[in-house]
């Protein structure tokens, strides 16, 4: 610990100069209240490494199926284009930027409703509540269940929008109750996980889970 002996205060700190009066300091031992701190990136690189795993096997599948079903491709470019604003605001994020799930949340409903939207102006075959509803709604509740495990900061946002994006993949298993479904098993899927992660939430978040709704709806 050194001393500036105009301030006669003890600076706890590497500088030459007094921070209050810019006075020279006598020489000591000295050390930085706020010394660096090195950032390990390797939960970082392991958790980017699984997305972009899940990201192409989720590419694969959808083209696959989309061809093998119509011989054309169609709705697939929609669940692409969702997986690649995914990308898009995780860079984003990364960078500095904050509220990325609020982000994602939002690029998940225009892509659904674009998706509806040309599916009905097109004829309405379908496709878009058979798969791009159901798998968006999947693919993105993973997401963030993903960087929920590997980012512990984040347990707010994903108490909140896992309660909504799982209620809204509850929707397709409605559709499919009312008949509205012609291919069921995508449906199924979508109300799977939303189903165990509205379990999970409220036998171990029950509470938060109310309290962000009452926050953020004023309820």
């Amino acid at each position: 610990m050194r001393k500036c002996l105009k301030c006669n205060v003890s600076i706890a700190s590497s500088s030459s100069v007094c921070p209050l009066c810019k006075t020279p300091i006598e020489k000591g031992d000295s050390y930085d209240v706020f010394p660096n701190f090195h950032y390990n990136y390797k939960h970082h690189d392991l958790l980017l490494n699984i997305l972009k795993v899940c990201s192409i096997i989720a590419i694969v599948i959808c083209l696959f199926l989309n061809f093998t079903i119509s011989r054309t491709i169609s709705w697939s470019l929609f669940v692409i284009a969702g997986i690649l604003s995914f990308w898009l605001t995780l860079v984003t994020a990364l960078r500095g930027r904050k509220h990325f799930m609020k982000m994602l949340f939002a690029e998940m409903i225009l892509i659904i409703v674009s998706s509806i939207l040309w599916d009905y102006f097109t004829g309405f075959n379908f496709w878009s509540i058979n798969f791009c509803l159901p798998f968006l709604c999947s693919i993105y509740t993973i997401c963030i269940l993903l960087m929920r495990i590997f980012r512990a900061n984040l347990a707010k946002d994903f108490i909140f929008y896992a309660t909504i994006n799982s209620m809204i993949g509850l929707v397709p298993g409605i559709l499919l109750i009312l008949n509205e479904v012609t291919v069921a098993w995508p449906s199924y899927i979508s109300v799977i996980i939303s189903v165990i992660i509205l379990v999970f939430l409220t036998v171990f978040n029950k509470r938060q889970v109310k309290n962000e709704l009452e926050r953020r709806f004023h309820i």
